[in-house]
């Protein structure tokens, strides 16, 4: 018996490594920007000074963290990779190793899209019969395709529940909170 695939996406860490090449020079422009014309919006020379001396100590730790970062992805290069077969939903990021797993399709119940209301934090959840919840980081990945994953898991088990909406996020309150707001009649 073969194993059909419904949805694959991967990526090479050389295009994370790209995009901190781009994000250092951003922040260099930025920069360079800043020494050339926040002298002319502000009168106040002691602060202007200040913010300068600061930048001017700022910019090469951010730039050496960017740059180092974007030199280890680009010797790393190793690949991202999201599979969804007719038996397993896989998972794997190098970048944190600690979230890549592999689980057995028709053990998903369910794949949430949750935002924490104390942070601006979202979080995509593969919920498994069992109660356990597995992290996927797709909405760090350019070029994923939603739809398609979302369909894919539909198509491999029926029975998984996916979001209505492929960029909606369902926000997640504290149970404190959520407890004030049915008093109040919010819920």
């Amino acid at each position: 018996m073969t194993m059909t695939t419904y949805f694959t996406f991967t990526r090479q860490q050389r295009s994370s490594a790209l995009l901190l090449m781009v994000n250092a020079g951003v922040a260099l422009l930025m920069y360079l920007a800043a020494h050339k014309y926040l002298p002319n919006l502000t009168s106040d020379k002691n602060a202007l000074t200040q913010l300068l001396d600061i930048l001017d100590i700022a910019i090469w730790v951010v730039e050496a963290f960017l740059l180092g970062l974007a030199l280890w992805f680009w010797l790393e290069n190793k690949q991202i990779k999201v599979c969804v077969t007719s038996s397993y939903l896989s998972y794997f990021d190098p970048t944190f190793s600690d979230v890549s797993w592999q689980v057995n399709i028709f053990d998903i119940t369910e794949l949430k899209q949750v935002s924490d209301s104390r942070q601006d934090f979202m979080s995509n959840l593969i919920v498994l019969k069992n109660g356990e919840q597995k992290q996927l980081m797709y909405g760090n990945y350019r070029g994923f395709d939603r739809r398609a994953f979302f369909d894919a898991l539909v198509l491999a088990n029926s029975n998984i529940i996916v979001p209505e909406n492929i960029y909606s996020y369902k926000i997640q309150r504290p149970s404190w909170a959520k407890r004030i707001r049915k008093r109040l009649g919010l819920d």
